[in-house]
């Protein structure tokens, strides 16, 4: 079966995954001015940092779900002794979490901007920052997870290898925002996201071939 109809099909059999994802930002998002300050200025001022962490919580949260079914079934390893290229299968499965976390987030930007007080120029660019952003997210998370799977609390392990990575990303993105679209921070994301897709799958490859020989 052709890899990407097989990610695509367990996404449509599994949907309570997707959904989890968007139930934890969306509420997350709806306590937060309760905790904080209902007031617009206040919200506005600090949305585009607070979409960014909740996008990469809600990213770690999905970084284990395709892995860690695949180690524990042998599809894993039938992935790397196949003869598709494993950076290809590795860029699919980061596909596949983008498609399960980044790409319902992309859609809900507007809300949840909303929410937060942003106008529509703000969204606009959060909107933006997300695109480029959130595919890095996505690829730097499955490599994550292909290093712990397998691993006495690799859930716990996961956070503490890939965050340091993420930052940078999620700086450039708050950064774009807030400075109303600077077309530095937009060249310098989609620098990252053009390093990340060429070199992140052929690392995880080599991590997928570490976690089958384990």
């Amino acid at each position: 079966m052709n890899p990407l109809i097989r990610e695509c099909k367990i996404l449509v059999r599994s949907p309570a995954d997707t959904v989890q994802s968007v139930l934890f930002v969306v509420i997350v998002v709806m306590l937060f001015p309760l905790a904080i300050s209902p007031d617009p200025t206040i919200l506005a001022g600090i949305a585009a940092g607070l979409m960014w962490v909740v996008a990469l919580l809600a990213s770690l949260l999905a970084a284990e779900r395709g892995i860690q079914a695949d180690f524990a079934d042998g599809a894993l390893e039938q992935m790397v002794l196949g003869k598709t290229p494993l950076w290809l299968l590795c860029s699919i499965k980061a596909f596949a979490h983008w498609l399960s976390c980044g790409l319902p987030l992309l859609l809900i930007t507007p809300l949840l901007g909303t929410m937060l007080a942003l106008d529509g120029l703000e969204i606009f660019w959060m909107l933006a920052s997300f695109a480029l952003g959130l595919p890095i997210l996505s690829l730097f998370c499955t490599l994550g997870a292909m290093l712990t799977v397998g691993l006495d609390r690799g859930s716990a392990l996961l956070p503490l290898l890939i965050a340091p990575f993420l930052i940078p990303t999620l700086i450039l993105g708050t950064q774009w925002v807030q400075s109303g679209g600077q077309s530095f921070y937009g060249y310098m994301l989609a620098a990252l996201l053009s390093l990340s897709v060429v070199s992140l799958p052929l690392a995880t490859g080599v991590a997928a071939r570490i976690a089958v020989s384990r």
